[in-house]
């Protein structure tokens, strides 16, 4: 992928930030939030259900990070499986997470961003916090180009 491809895809980068390592999800105003948004709502009805979201259509990958979304059922389920939260996959060299929520998280999530798309001002919103989990995700509409990719340590 070049940089002048993505268009009005998400894109999805990683970088050690001075307060963690971060995860970011970003694009111009007119990205296309409102699929990040479906996808949530899915994780949030559909137990067990996994998104590769860094081959979804409507994102960008760049530098070769894998974010793998796993919905772990109902917060009030008797057994939940996996510890929830952004993990990284520590047997890859590239930079490769998952990141499991319940169904009333990836509700919340689908919510707390719903404005996303809608707003023509600039925001961001951090969808996950460090160091409890392994990685600060951060959604952003307007507030980069894609020249902070250039910017960034490929692997």
């Amino acid at each position: 992928m070049t940089i002048d491809e993505p268009g009005k895809r998400l894109r999805m980068a990683f970088y050690d930030a001075s307060d963690g390592p971060r995860i970011v999800l970003f694009g111009p105003l007119d990205a296309d939030f409102g699929s990040l948004i479906a996808v949530f709502r899915d994780l949030s009805r559909t137990v067990g259900m996994t998104c590769e979201l860094h081959r979804q259509p409507f994102v960008a990958p760049f530098g070769g990070l894998s974010l793998t979304l796993v919905s772990s059922g109902s917060m009030f389920a008797e057994k939940r499986g996996a510890p929830q939260g952004v993990r990284r996959v520590a047997a890859s060299e590239l930079p490769a997470f998952e990141w499991h929520r319940t169904s009333e998280g990836w509700d919340y999530l689908a919510e707390l961003i719903a404005p996303f798309g809608k707003s023509p001002q600039p925001c961001h919103q951090y969808l996950s916090r460090f160091p409890g989990e392994d990685a600060i995700v951060v959604l952003s509409q307007g507030e980069y180009t894609d020249d902070v990719l250039t910017s960034l340590p490929t692997p």
